[in-house]
């Protein structure tokens, strides 16, 4: 039997990458070990499952519209979101990631991946309709909820895909248009008839949500780092350059340039492993020899940064997954305002003495290996480096605490604070080769929005030099450490 329904509302229009994005593919990856997902026509897209699923976790799962069955009871879903293909054939990108030992700090043996990703400004088609049901006066309602979902795919608050927090899946929705089909009357479907589209409804979407007290959803708390190098600074590419032996890592932008790329993983593979030291430092917790990535379980940095899901193990006869916790803490990717084409990049590679040009941002140097036996020039060890110069600008670290999800735990955000706080006092180095002379920076300033759901409203953004202790966020963070440190020593105790 159909289902009476009164109106249709129908958001439509791009979403478009501000970071690298990743959406599984179901291919066995024989050659990549996570390529991305394509439809029946070869596009790389988005499935309508993946957009469903995100935006119902932003929405909490609570709204009734998305379907449920119940025994004898249920509807389908109100909701119909189409899959959204990649515009204009984008050329997707490699990206190579290892494992860290937590013991030593280096790569750990065995656990070296590749993911295939779309870069930063790819372009998606998006379309998502939702049908009013004729019980009850709920069109007032849909608009509102329509119109929060616009501002906040606008706003980028939305994640898609894999590896969120670490770099990948942030997309903004832009050229955003709002319609509305209305089936009760005969101008309605004069109207749908005539356009095919409905009538223009974002003027009454948004008045509608201004004219109706509501909680707001809660915003994550956003937070930009300006910082500039000291020295070399970069993340090294897989592969090995022909004029040069190692090569920075690039990616593409928005402009269609590359540029050198911190990737969000690395950004937040540093924080975490300074998070670590503080609270093994002041539980006074060791670290197993070997242990692996997915084994590390350190009260609160768990929840800050996230851990792997381990794997299934079987408990008196039933399979068991060992679980995972999805992180507090986003990290975007970090892109250098120095960009070149991806012909120039080329040039460069395959010509003499091309990286010492005329802009100076680039420049070759020689290093070689040591013999420890002799203390010379080990044999055949000689390489070089294209290592960036110190003068290039890099846009600001972008991070993102998901305060929805966080605002009881006060204690992960404090322990955020003292991480920020030893990146601003140079104690965390960026990038590759970081115990060999690169990596180095000092942070400007830190600059935080939205900090809702900590005690403290701050419509402007709150900006940190060098005085943490100035901040009105400083004594409820002072307070939630305390306290969180008390508890785990009376538990040890």
């Amino acid at each position: 039997m159909a289902r009476h329904i009164t109106h249709t509302l129908v958001l439509e229009g791009q979403l478009v990458a501000q970071t690298p994005i990743h959406i599984g593919g179901a291919d066995s990856g024989d050659t990549i070990d996570m390529p991305l997902a394509t439809n029946g026509k070869g596009q790389f897209y988005i499935p309508g499952t993946s957009l469903a699923g995100a935006i119902r976790a932003w929405e909490d799962g609570k709204n009734e519209s998305w379907g449920y069955a119940e025994q004898s009871k249920g509807h389908a879903s109100f909701i119909i979101i189409d899959d959204a293909p990649a515009e204009e054939a984008p050329q997707a990108e490699l990206w190579h990631g290892v494992g860290i030992d937590r013991k030593t700090g280096g790569a750990f043996e065995g656990v070296k991946f590749d993911r295939q990703v779309l870069p930063q400004g790819t372009r998606f088609s998006f379309r998502l309709q939702r049908e009013v049901p004729a019980e009850g006066d709920k069109l007032q309602m849909v608009r509102i909820q329509m119109q929060q979902l616009k501002q906040a795919l606008e706003a980028g608050d939305i994640p898609l895909g894999g590896s969120i927090t670490r770099g990948f899946g942030r997309l903004k929705l832009e050229k955003a248009s709002a319609r509305e089909i209305e089936w009760e009357s005969r101008a309605g479907i004069l109207e749908w008839l005539r356009s095919g589209k409905g009538k223009e409804a974002a003027a009454d979407w948004e008045s509608t949500l201004k004219s109706i007290s509501h909680a707001s959803p809660i915003a994550p708390l956003t937070i930009a780092i300006h910082w500039q190098p000291r020295g070399p600074l970069m993340s090294k590419a897989a592969q090995d350059g022909i004029e040069a032996d190692m090569l920075p890592f690039i990616s593409r932008t928005h402009e269609g340039k590359f540029a050198l790329t911190l990737p969000g993983s690395a950004i937040k593979g540093a924080l975490r492993q300074q998070a670590e030291r503080i609270i093994r430092t002041v539980l006074e917790l060791e670290v197993k020899a070997g242990q692996h990535f997915d084994q590390v379980d350190v009260p609160l940095v768990k929840e800050l940064f996230g851990s792997a899901r381990g794997k299934d193990e079987t408990v008196a006869g039933n399979t068991k997954s060992g679980g995972g916790a999805r992180a507090l803490l986003s990290v975007d990717s970090c892109y250098s305002q120095f960009a070149l084409l991806d012909t120039e990049w080329r040039e460069r590679d395959v010509k003499n003495n091309a990286w010492s040009g005329q802009d100076n941002k680039l420049y070759k140097a020689d290093h070689v290996a040591i013999d420890r036996w002799t203390g010379g020039a080990s044999d055949g060890a000689l390489f070089n480096t294209v290592e960036p110069d110190k003068s290039i600008e890099w846009e600001p670290i972008r991070l993102r605490y998901d305060l929805k999800r966080g605002k009881d735990n006060h204690a992960a955000l404090a322990l955020l604070w003292l991480v920020l706080r030893d990146l601003g006092q140079g104690r965390i180095p960026l990038g590759f080769g970081v115990n060999r002379g690169y990596g180095d920076l000092s942070v400007e300033r830190v600059e935080l929005r939205g900090v809702q759901g900590v005690d403290a409203e701050l419509s402007d953004p709150l900006v940190l030099e060098n005085d943490w202790q100035t901040s009105p966020l400083y004594p409820i963070l002072k307070q939630a450490w305390a306290d969180w440190l008390q508890a785990q020593t009376t538990e040890v105790a």
